[in-house]
């Protein structure tokens, strides 16, 4: 249960932020990324993550890079108050 309420603060303070903070051009996003391969999954955490999301899988650290990079981005300026999910 803890894990869920401290997942709802975060989405929480991303919104708070995003709209205190938008007044001086600053955005505020939270990414949400999958089970991602730190060096640390082991091979039963991967085949539960397959068994579980057949299309996905474990994701490789560049995944959740790239989501981030693009938020730090211009690209990304006019985006805020959002948690990304990746799948």
């Amino acid at each position: 249960m803890g894990y869920g309420v401290a997942k709802a603060a975060l989405v929480s303070l991303t919104l708070s932020a995003a709209l205190e903070l938008s007044r001086f051009g600053v955005t505020a996003n939270a990414v949400h990324p999958p089970v991602t391969d730190t060096g640390w999954v082991t091979d039963e955490v991967r085949d539960a993550v397959a068994a579980d999301d057949r299309w996905m899988g474990v994701a490789e650290p560049d995944d959740p890079a790239r989501v981030i990079a693009w938020l730090a981005s211009e690209a990304a300026d006019r985006v805020t108050g959002n948690v990304l999910r990746m799948a």
